[in-house]
């Protein structure tokens, strides 16, 4: 099961999910709760996700792909241990923008941090 939480605030969505990003309803909930929101940066806290299938990286690519589609911002907040271990065994640090909540926070505003940084 997936649970999300929402804060909104000053044109940036902050979605903290907890649980599992796998096939099935979890990644559908996701994908329609990211889509659905209309603010120009979204934020996606992955800190309590506990497991995460091909089908959950799978969506995280292409959220990505949508933000920039739709000249969004889009960031990966805290991936749990879990998570980032598939993202570092599939090279998918150099695709997703990822940042931990120390780095920014939020306010709207932020103190960029490119990827490279995140993975020295």
């Amino acid at each position: 099961m997936l649970r999300i939480e929402i804060q909104s605030f000053n044109g940036v969505a902050k979605l903290q999910c907890s649980g599992r990003v796998v096939f099935g309803v979890e990644v559908e909930m996701l994908r329609t709760m990211v889509f659905s929101r209309p603010e120009a940066s979204v934020w996606i806290d992955l800190a309590r996700v506990e497991k995460i299938d091909a089908t959950g990286l799978g969506l995280l690519v292409e959220l990505q792909a949508w933000a920039k589609a739709t000249k969004r911002e889009l960031t990966f907040l805290d991936p749990s241990e879990q998570v980032w271990r598939l993202i570092i065994l599939t090279k998918l640090y150099s695709s997703l923008e990822i940042s931990y909540s120390d780095v920014i926070e939020f306010r709207g505003e932020g103190n960029p941090c490119g990827r490279r940084e995140m993975i020295a």
